[in-house]
């Protein structure tokens, strides 16, 4: 009885393997011929549609020529005439005044101080009086750079930070950076 149940189960599954097999094969049949005709008609107009030309109905113009349009445009059309006069002139030098070789200034220029000789003369001595002073005051800050240094040399401790060898300083504090403890350091023992 054992061997008759298990032919009639494997023949049930034998019945429901060839249905499937139909069902997908039905489909796969359907699925090809849905691939193999025309595609739906696209609607009217369609932009998609290769038979469709390109609108007939031009663009509305959106560079009308209002009254502001056209009075820039004169504007402009009289100014573009001036400038090709200018560019065809020719000059004359040497009769025109205030352009004279060695001449250096402009008729109606009289009450501009900045042309003066005179008063250039006075702004190159108040440069050079500014030049001397600030040269002095960079020779005073080099001197006593240089006495701050010679103080150090003389074998006075100087403390720095073991993590910041860079960090140096005459007295005993904490490293800017870290924050560690300054260690002293005899100047004997460096090779500066």
């Amino acid at each position: 009885m054992n061997i008759s149940m298990m032919n009639i189960n494997r023949d049930q599954m034998m019945a429901r393997i060839g249905v499937c097999r139909f069902v997908l094969l039905i489909c796969v049949a359907g699925f090809i011929a849905g691939c193999a005709t025309e595609p739906p008609p696209l609607p009217p107009n369609n932009p998609a549609d290769p038979q469709v030309r390109a609108s007939s109905k031009k663009p509305r113009n959106v560079l009308l020529r209002d009254e502001v349009t056209l009075a820039i445009q004169k504007e402009l059309s009289s100014t573009q005439v001036l400038a090709k006069s200018a560019e065809s002139m020719q000059h004359d030098m040497q009769n025109m005044p205030g352009m004279q070789h060695g001449e250096m200034q402009h008729e109606g220029m009289e009450g501009h101080e900045g042309m003066q000789p005179k008063n250039a003369e006075s702004e190159k001595k108040a440069l050079a009086n500014e030049i001397k002073k600030t040269s002095d005051e960079m020779k005073a800050t080099s001197d006593a750079m240089k006495q701050k240094s010679d103080e150090m040399k003389a074998g006075a401790p100087i403390y720095t930070c073991p993590m910041h060898p860079q960090i140096h300083s005459d007295k005993p504090g904490k490293c800017p950076i870290c924050g560690m403890k300054l260690i002293k350091k005899e100047r004997a023992h460096e090779s500066h």
